[in-house]
């Protein structure tokens, strides 16, 4: 797995969840009213620079929009 760096600072990003109900966000890559069981469908990871606060978003499985 290759380390994620902070595209405003260069420094390393950390994993983070965003905390919610059911506590997960994602991206579709054609619309579907079943979001999760979709075979382009992956979750929406927020990735956080502990040096300057800047977040940045990747999905987890992006095999799936190729």
């Amino acid at each position: 797995m290759q380390r994620k760096k902070c595209s405003k600072c260069d420094s390393a990003l950390a994993k983070a969840r965003i905390q919610s109900s059911p506590g997960t966000v994602g991206v579709n890559k054609t619309p579907s009213r079943v979001l999760n069981n979709n075979h382009h469908y992956s979750e929406l990871i927020p990735y956080v620079c502990s040096s300057c606060g800047y977040v940045d978003f990747y999905i987890e499985e992006p095999g799936k929009f190729v």
